[in-house]
């Protein structure tokens, strides 16, 4: 479900600069899981998406697909974008494939790819990467952002021992 933002934005041309602690605690508690951990198989419709639980293992629902460059060749899908406000502050979150919700550094081999930007798309203030594909973990902070309603290219620095930068592009 997309809400607000109905124009486009161009590239960032300065670098990002890391978001300041506070903001960055308001994206991580804002594009955390919103659900509690459940056995049970069906499909849960939260504020932000689809979602199915089974065990120990969240896999998102919807026509949202993604793809990573540090990965050659992967297709990330199967997952949704969705737009809220929070105290003021824009956010952009996109869930696709599925996460283990055991903290797994492997996340099972299974393909995941979740964003998530704070601020207007035409001046984002922050974002984040976290993405896993064969057992393979990419982390990175936003440096420049391009979209409209339909989806987006970023350029994201890689972090947290994720090195070089990567393109990721999406559409919802």
């Amino acid at each position: 479900m997309w809400l607000g933002f109905r124009h486009r934005s161009s590239f960032t041309r300065s670098r990002m600069p890391l978001a300041p602690a506070g903001m960055t605690i308001a994206i991580v508690a804002t594009i955390g899981m919103p659900f509690s951990r459940s056995s049970s198989d069906a499909a849960v419709e939260t504020a932000i998406g689809c979602v199915r639980v089974s065990g120990n293992i969240a896999r998102y629902c919807g026509p949202a697909s993604a793809r990573l460059s540090v990965f050659a060749g992967a297709v990330f899908s199967h997952g949704f974008c969705a737009r809220k406000r929070v105290d003021g502050v824009d956010l952009l979150q996109v869930r696709i494939g599925a996460k283990s919700l055991d903290g797994s550094r492997t996340n099972y081999g299974l393909p995941y790819f979740s964003l998530g930007i704070a601020g207007a798309r035409s001046r984002p203030k922050s974002g984040n990467v976290f993405a896993y594909y064969r057992s393979k973990r990419w982390i990175g902070r936003l440096v420049s952002f391009r979209g409209d309603v339909h989806g987006g290219t970023l350029v994201t620095q890689g972090v947290a021992g994720s090195r070089g930068r990567a393109i990721a592009t999406f559409r919802c």
